[in-house]
């Protein structure tokens, strides 16, 4: 009965992180295809309307208005790779890792020092779990650590991939209770539990914090 009951708990977590993706990507096509063009449609035509402008104060005014929907149109577009990084698919993990590490970094101004090995045919569960968990634990670092430096460390090890995010901020108790940190962490540890991996969260108050994951090496069939 229990392992029945266990079974259906993994399937159930299996298809709600599998929805939450799908929506994810179909949120991502819809702000890059639809609103990153209205965007530029709109910047192009206020870029006339500036060149055009007979007096300065207008032209001016039209140039800030130009500039802000360029920086808006590069935000929904960082956004939308957020939310479903096709550099994943068309890279693989450590290319996806080290971008999302320089948005990260240039974002916050944070240093992020990267060690990320080449991983040719990793399946694609694996792959898309550890980015998730190092793009969550990268996000903890930047919104709760107030750390000045993290690292990122991705290689093969025990036949399997170890994922490993370092960070020197004021750090955390992993068992106190924290509703948005401990979402993320649970999160992590399901994805990574499903490809029946381990988590490691090691942190205390003013040591920094350290995130391991791994998870088996499967290979996708050439």
């Amino acid at each position: 009965q229990s392992k029945h009951a266990e079974e259906e708990r993994r399937d159930l977590a299996q298809r709600l992180i599998r929805a939450q993706e799908e929506e994810r990507a179909m949120l991502a096509r819809e702000l890059h295809d639809d609103l990153t063009q209205r965007l530029a449609v709109l910047a192009i035509e206020v870029g006339r309307a500036e060149l055009a402008a007979p007096e300065a104060a207008n032209i001016q005014t039209l140039r800030s208005v130009r500039e802000g929907l360029v920086r808006l149109s590069e935000d929904v577009h960082s956004l939308a790779s957020h939310l479903h990084p096709s550099v994943l698919t068309e890279l693989g993990l450590a290319e996806a890792l080290r971008a999302e590490s320089e948005r990260l970094s240039r974002h916050a101004g944070i240093q992020i020092a990267m060690e990320l090995e080449a991983l040719p045919g990793v399946a694609r569960d694996a792959a898309l779990c550890l980015f998730r968990v190092g793009q969550e634990s990268l996000n903890n670092v930047i919104r709760h650590s107030g750390a000045h430096a993290a690292s990122i460390v991705l290689r093969r090890m025990d036949g399997g991939l170890l994922l490993a995010v370092h960070d020197d901020g004021v750090g955390f108790d992993p068992k106190a209770p924290g509703k948005r940190r401990s979402l993320g962490l649970a999160s992590m540890q399901e994805r990574v539990r499903l490809l029946n991996g381990t988590l490691d969260i090691e942190s205390a108050p003013g040591q920094g914090a350290s995130i391991v994951a791994w998870v088996p090496a499967e290979v996708e069939p050439r």
